[in-house]
């Protein structure tokens, strides 16, 4: 199984999250764009259009779907999305790789790219693990309602009312009453979330992983900054700092494509995790801890863990783009020769740019944002629970 493939080339840019976004389909050949065409098809048939068209039952089922429904697009964009940017997404590989290649002739920065490569390699596997954990949850919770609540009908006389895994109406079933429907909804829907699952997994290894490679190859260069202290001659440290020029400017190359790349994908993951958070909360406190409710929690608690992670690596990409300012300052480059401040004050004036990731022109992503979101969330439901 490709999640599974060993690691081969310590020094690769995420080359499993991209085995698995061409398995997906995700990429520039058009004989494996039908894949993600086909796939992106099936869950529209099956999961979109139902949910979209064919109603509920209930105002709380209503609130469940739609928080549903947005946790399965928000999956989904990012497969639909990356093809119009995949130019810059082979951009940011390759800068990403040229990068890579001009540090790892040292041994320390070497270590330290390996030691990234192999943490996003088993983070992509362990995530996929995470994910699977998730969707057997869901699974179990949902399968031993169906089964309590069928058993416990035949002593009481209120109509029988099944749980579903994702709750929408499938076109002539009747999932909610008939088990024989119910169980055939849960085959049915095995393939779309086989689907998700997938894409969620390699939604979270690209794009984290890019993250993270844009994060240490900041680092390295305060790193190489640092060493700067310690050269004596005066002809090496001119030399030294042109390299770190050289990679400060494609470092920041690599970050306006990151930033481009996520700026719509970051702004739906934002819009869709208040409103998710905001139904699902209706929804749990509407219908109590129930089979349907456990199902609900452990989807928006993957979207949550998600969305944190962005939050965490978003800010930690700004703090490193901050400290190569205060590296450089930290160098006394006003008291080297006059060529040599030349060459330091674009850097300078480059590393006061803040660095970071956006959701589009909005706002930059950090974990101040998270709390606000959180808050945002609540403040909707409230309003919810008013109306409703």
């Amino acid at each position: 199984m490709v999640v599974f493939a060993p690691l081969v080339d310590p020094l690769e840019v995420i080359p499993l999250p991209l085995k698995i976004f061409r398995l997906m389909g995700v990429s520039r050949l058009y004989r494996e764009k039908i894949r993600l065409y086909g796939c992106m098809s099936y869950v529209a048939l099956l999961c979109f259009i139902p949910k979209l068209c064919l109603g509920y039952d209930t105002i709380a089922q209503g609130f469940r779907g739609i928080a549903e429904l947005l946790f399965s697009q928000n999956t989904c964009l990012t497969m639909m999305l990356l093809p119009f940017k995949f130019d810059k997404f082979s951009q940011l590989i390759e800068g990403l790789t040229l990068c890579t290649k001009t540090v790892c002739g040292d041994e320390d920065y070497r270590s330290i790219l390996v030691t990234l490569n192999t943490m996003i390699h088993k983070f992509t596997k362990y995530y996929f693990l995470f994910t699977v954990f998730i969707v057997c949850a869901m699974y179990t919770s949902t399968i031993s309602g169906i089964l309590f609540m069928y058993y416990r009908s035949g002593d009481s006389d209120q109509p029988l009312e099944l749980p579903l895994v994702l709750e929408y109406r499938l076109y002539g079933l009747d999932v909610h009453r008939n088990i024989v429907h119910c169980f055939a909804h849960l085959l049915i829907l095995a393939p779309t979330i086989t689907v998700l699952l997938f894409a969620f997994t390699a939604k979270a290894g690209v794009l984290f992983g890019l993250i993270r490679h844009c994060t240490t190859i900041l680092h390295i260069i305060r790193l190489k900054i640092d060493r700067l202290n310690h050269v004596g001659n005066r002809a090496r440290f001119g030399s030294e700092l042109r390299q770190i020029i050289q990679l400060h400017q494609q470092a920041l190359k690599c970050t306006d494509l990151l930033e481009d790349i996520l700026m719509y994908i970051l702004l739906a993951q934002f819009t869709g995790c208040v409103l998710i958070w905001c139904c699902t909360l209706y929804f749990v406190m509407y219908s109590g801890i129930t089979a349907d409710g456990i199902t609900a929690v452990a989807m928006v608690s993957s979207f949550s863990v998600e969305t944190f992670i962005f939050c965490v690596f978003g800010q930690d990409l700004t703090r490193k783009g901050e400290e190569i300012s205060e590296a450089i300052y930290a160098t006394k480059w006003y008291e080297q020769p006059v060529h040599i401040q030349k060459m330091i004050v674009p850097i300078i004036q480059k590393a006061h740019r803040r660095v970071g990731i956006k959701a589009a022109k909005f706002y930059y992503v950090d974990v101040n944002r998270y709390g606000r979101n959180l808050r945002m969330a609540y403040s909707f439901y409230l309003l919810l629970k008013d109306i409703f």
